[in-house]
């Protein structure tokens, strides 16, 4: 399994370890120094002290007649690039973030528009 590194360093071995220890929830593996997003059989990482923001995006749209409604876990890091990792269930996705607002103070939840 090949774990591609979003945000942050780590060698291969430590972050199949991780991968392997975390919490599951979902599309989401929470390690103790990495976040996991997996998709079909793409895994890749973003370590918690290079996360700045992370919130739930939902996006709304049709498909033919039907509605669509996709959930998204965005998470910004310090080199201003936002990562979006699709979700199956909101819920999943607030799981994930009240878990980042508990264990990482530093990292703001929510989002919020400017003024």
């Amino acid at each position: 399994m090949k774990i591609k590194v979003l945000a942050g360093s780590a060698s291969e071995e430590v972050l199949r370890e991780e991968f392997q220890k975390g919490k599951k929830t979902a599309e989401v593996r929470l390690g103790e120094h990495f976040l996991f997003y997996r998709y079909f059989i793409r895994i890749s990482a973003v370590a918690y002290e290079e996360i700045q923001k992370a919130y739930l995006r939902i996006e709304s749209g049709e498909v033919g007649e039907f509605p669509l409604t996709e959930h998204y876990l965005m998470l910004a890091d310090r080199q201003e690039k936002v990562h979006k990792l699709r979700m199956e269930h909101p819920e999943d996705a607030q799981e994930v973030l009240a878990y980042l607002g508990e264990r990482f103070p530093a990292i703001e939840i929510g989002h919020y528009k400017k003024r």
